[in-house]
């Protein structure tokens, strides 16, 4: 009996200390799960494969415009040769510094002359200026704001339709639907090379990272290499042999399979989706984890309108199933196609990132805003 009675007590204490500190500000702040499994729409908007260099520079047309100005003042120039025919009998030192005067000169000097002569002249120079304002109204503007079907709907200040040379993205992690840390993804590109390094940081645990890296061209992203740390610690690696033609992999890269072409390692198929406009055709892609492979098509399932908690942003979902592994893709034809949830499950577990913060090129595009937790708290 006494033993019971001390078993008691202790779970009684015990459950007071948890209670204690769920009121205390000792553990982090846990937001609300995520929703489950959207009914996915029909695709109503079209992904479109982003530009890897910048367009070439375009002609100032302010350049051009000054360029073309002085001939509409230089249209009075028959009037004042018949002027000087007229007046032949004036000093030739009055007309000779007209005669020998460069042309812009002369189309200088009528704007000279007419400005002081009266305020009707100077009507044609500002008729251009009041033309501008006229030809980019006011008018325009209603139609470039958000129309009735796309309330409520976020979009980037400009369009982003390159594809970024960096980005970074963060995210809620939940585990099992238990929010239970953050995820860093940052993205760089240059030189023919791209390097995507994401880090996942629980409350509770070991950090968990993965690193990937490669070639960059035109016809998308060719890995090199993925690996799969632990608490700092190497667990898993591929590397992608392509003059042996094999995939190796495993804890030691002790594996190896025959590498096929298009194959891409499991974080990078996002970006290859992104640079694609999700275009990657029928057939199976071979896609690495570093620990197994699979052999699936990744093709868009649907369209969705993913609630971020202050607004609503409209996605693409990419889904692929087998070997009992499910992994998603949900990426943003407005953010550069960029994925805003990237989930990956099995049948033990269920891990998945939602963004609440994107950087592109070095600056903020959205950010979502204080969120009320358990605490009432930002949990980001």
């Amino acid at each position: 009996m006494t033993r019971r009675r001390l078993l008691l007590i202790a779970l009684v204490l015990s459950l007071l200390l948890h209670l204690a500190l769920l009121g205390s500000d000792l553990l982090p702040a846990i937001s609300a799960p995520p929703a489950e499994a959207p009914k996915l729409e029909k695709i109503d908007v079209k992904m479109q494969a982003m530009r890897m260099d910048d367009p070439p520079p375009a002609r100032d047309p302010q350049s051009a415009g000054v360029s073309l100005r002085p001939a509409e003042p230089a249209k009075p120039k028959p009037k004042p040769k018949p002027a000087r025919k007229r007046e032949a009998s004036r000093p030739a030192d009055v007309a000779k510094p007209q005669a020998s005067a460069p042309a812009q000169r002369i189309a200088a000097a009528p704007q000279a002359s007419s400005a002081p002569a009266a305020d009707a002249p100077p009507a044609p120079v500002p008729q251009p200026e009041a033309a501008q304002p006229a030809s980019a109204p006011a008018t325009e503007k209603p139609p470039r704001e958000a129309p009735p079907d796309l309330a409520g709907i976020i979009h980037p200040d400009t369009p982003l339709r390159q594809f970024p040379a960096s980005a970074k993205i963060r995210y809620q992690g939940y585990w099992n639907s238990a929010m239970v840390g953050f995820g860093d993804l940052d993205w760089q590109r240059g030189q023919g090379h791209y390097r995507l390094d994401i880090s996942v940081n629980p409350f509770i645990g070991p950090k968990l990272r993965y690193l990937a890296q490669g070639t960059i061209g035109k016809s998308g992203l060719r890995p090199d290499s993925m690996q799969s740390f632990r608490g700092g610690d190497l667990k898993e690696a591929a590397r992608f042999d392509y003059e042996a033609g094999l995939l190796r992999y495993g804890s030691n890269e002790d594996k190896q399979l025959p590498l096929k072409p298009g194959a891409q390692d499991a974080f990078s198929l996002a970006f290859q989706l992104a640079l694609k406009g999700g275009d990657l055709g029928h057939a199976p892609i071979q896609i690495t984890t570093a620990k197994k492979v699979y052999e699936y098509p990744m093709a868009p399932n649907g369209a969705f309108d993913y609630d971020t908690g202050a607004g609503k942003m409209r996605v693409i979902v990419f889904r692929a199933q087998g070997d009992g592994d499910f992994t998603e893709f949900w990426l943003a034809p407005d953010f550069a196609n960029l994925p805003l949830r990237i989930l990956r499950a099995d049948k033990d577990k269920r891990i998945e990132l939602k963004a609440i913060r994107i950087e592109v090129n070095g600056k903020r595009q959205w950010e979502l805003p204080p969120q009320p937790t358990i605490r009432n708290k930002n949990a980001h």
